[in-house]
């Protein structure tokens, strides 16, 4: 009987207000489940980053209820069936929770209890990253980023949801000129916000070894991705890990609240 591959997964993270921002308004999520004995289920990771917008307009609020509510639903619906011994989801079950997972997160910002800015409800980015055996799922919204670390190369898997990217994706805006561009924040897609809203969802395969990172724009934003690679490709732990990459956002500046998941796996 083939015994199925049981991933070694260890994670770190930060998630500070940074030097300028008096207010936190990231949240984030980092779970890692084992479980042995003779009845072996499949290693579970499930991290999160949102990034609240508004400064004082509640974007703290809208992260904290997005990730918990984002974390409550992904926990209900796929692991404590697992748990319970029912069959592992097909890939297209996972990736519809997840979608759903976003929307429950997205309608529990819309309650009539939120606390609300004038003018509107707070907003929020996603992004999460669920390992379930050999298989990374994502779903994202807004410009919060993952990125898979492979080989020595950092890879980005998410695209911004951002007027500045769509810009640059139709050639009306150079690289060099979204650096300071005056409307560089705008998302064109967020939790919370009004209007129709749409969340990337994907699996792909892992390798043997490498690492995931999860972080808010306040430090992809910050930090060039060769830098943010050269921390990942050093020696440590993911905690260290994830401490090197804000003291990095904090020496670059450090302008806006700093997030950084790191979760490195083997097989």
């Amino acid at each position: 009987m083939n015994t199925p591959i049981t991933p070694a997964i260890t994670s770190g993270y930060r998630c500070e207000s940074g030097a300028e921002r008096a207010r936190n308004e990231d949240s984030c999520l980092v779970l890692t489940s084992e479980f042995g004995g003779h009845f072996p289920m499949p290693a579970v990771g499930l991290y999160v980053v949102a990034d609240g917008m508004g400064g004082e307009r509640e974007g703290h609020t809208a992260s904290n209820a997005a990730t918990r509510t984002f974390g409550e639903y992904i926990l209900t619906s796929l692991y404590l069936p697992l748990l319970r011994q029912q069959p592992e989801p097909r890939e297209a079950a996972v990736l519809d929770t997840l979608e759903r997972a976003v929307f429950a997160a997205h309608d529990a910002i819309l309650q009539p209890d939120m606390p609300s800015p004038p003018g509107g409800h707070g907003g929020t980015t996603l992004t999460a990253a669920l390992v379930l055996r050999r298989r990374l799922h994502v779903a994202h919204v807004g410009d919060s980023r993952a990125y898979l670390l492979a080989g020595g190369e950092l890879r980005p898997l998410t695209e911004d949801h951002s007027l500045v990217r769509r810009l640059q994706d139709t050639g009306r805006l150079s690289a060099e000129d979204a650096q300071n561009f005056q409307y560089r924040n705008v998302l064109l897609q967020a939790l919370g916000q009004e209007g129709a809203l749409t969340a990337d969802t994907f699996a792909l395969d892992l390798p043997d070894a490498g690492k995931i990172l999860l972080c808010s724009d306040g430090l992809c934003g910050l930090v060039p991705p060769e830098e943010m690679a050269g921390i990942l490709c050093g020696t440590g732990t993911p905690q260290e890990m994830a401490d090197r990459l804000y003291e990095a956002a904090m020496s670059a500046g450090g302008y806006d609240n700093i997030t950084a998941i790191v979760v490195d796996f083997a097989y």
